[in-house]
């Protein structure tokens, strides 16, 4: 899909679904928080201005001129795939903590070798000893 192809709406939702399930991030005040946010009957939500710029930003791109409207929405779209990438990569990152004390060096080097984009070559340990 490209962004011309890619409903506004639909980038949209994209963006705020992201933003919406971002990690928290942590501060030395979060205890505090969660000691408030308990008290209170709302989650704690720190992207909700950010949730509310864009929407905002959403509705003042209504009215532009198609040119101005295909810009932004190109902004939109490349800023919606982005977010997807980085919680992608986030999320391979983490499953890969740990995988140097669980898997062999052979397994890390063609995981690695994977990420840059390469493969390595088939190594059959029978022929090194023929």
């Amino acid at each position: 899909m490209t962004a011309t192809s890619t409903p506004p709406l639909h980038v949209l939702r994209g963006i705020l679904r992201l933003a919406k399930s971002a990690p928290p991030k942590p501060s030395a005040t979060a205890s505090a928080t969660a000691e408030s946010a308990s008290a209170s009957s709302l989650p704690p939500n720190d992207d909700l201005p950010f949730q509310r710029r864009v929407i905002s930003q959403y509705r003042q791109n209504i009215s532009l001129s198609p040119h101005e409207a295909r810009v932004q929405r190109q902004i939109a779209y490349d800023y919606w795939i982005l977010k997807q990438d980085l919680a992608e990569r986030a999320r391979l990152h983490e499953l890969d903590q740990g995988a140097d004390e669980k898997l062999s060096p052979k397994e890390l080097s063609r995981r690695a070798a994977a990420r840059a984009g390469l493969q390595l070559p088939k190594l059959d340990a029978d022929e090194g000893e023929r």
